[in-house]
């Protein structure tokens, strides 16, 4: 019976994730962060972040890579979808923005539309609740488009890791997120 839940369990994941496409813009979009935050802005956020990784067990994280049977069973199905179609509803409208106005993607807008808007901060005011099921959509996901990088950028404002500093490795698609994620994890797992 555990195994025919757990069968019925991760199709519905699987069947979830194939149905989120991405964004139709799919290019890649860097990370204006220390082009459009101000310093006091940074210091803000990470003022209101309260809670870590170091609160998660990245159990899942191991030196061979992600094992994906223990993070489908440590998802709450709820809270991956919840955090799935907020993101989702907020890149459509995104999308919808930068077709209205050619140049709405190169004006830098965007990026505060995604940062401010309700439905982002909604996911990351769920905390640790919401980090496993965004590192499983991102994982999972084989494209690296728009909705990706909000949910490596969700992520990575909850996470608390710092990807700015000199000696750190940067990100500028949800494919690079994963990698530096993962590596900050085990990195504090040693």
């Amino acid at each position: 019976m555990k195994r025919i839940k757990y069968y019925t369990f991760l199709t519905m994941v699987v069947c979830l994730i194939s149905l989120i496409p991405g964004c139709k813009n799919q290019n890649n979009f860097s990370d204006n962060h220390s082009e459009l935050t101000t310093e006091n802005q940074k210091v803000a956020i990470s003022e209101e972040h309260s809670e870590t990784t170091e609160d998660v067990d990245w159990e899942e994280i191991t030196e061979n890579g992600v094992d994906e049977t223990l993070l489908l069973k440590n998802i709450d199905e709820k809270t991956l979808t919840y955090v799935a179609q907020q993101l989702q509803n907020l890149c459509d409208e995104i999308d919808v923005k930068g077709r209205k106005n050619k140049f709405y993607w190169l004006t830098g807008q965007w990026y505060n539309d995604v940062i401010y808007s309700k439905q982002f901060n909604n996911v990351v005011s769920l905390g640790n609740k919401a980090m496993k099921p965004l590192f499983l959509i991102i994982y999972k996901s084989k494209q690296a488009g728009m909705y990706e990088w909000v949910c490596s950028k969700a992520l990575d404002k909850m996470s608390g890791f710092d990807f700015s500093g000199e000696n750190v490795e940067h990100w500028s698609n949800s494919k690079e997120f994963i990698k530096v994620f993962s590596d900050k994890i085990l990195e504090q797992k040693k």
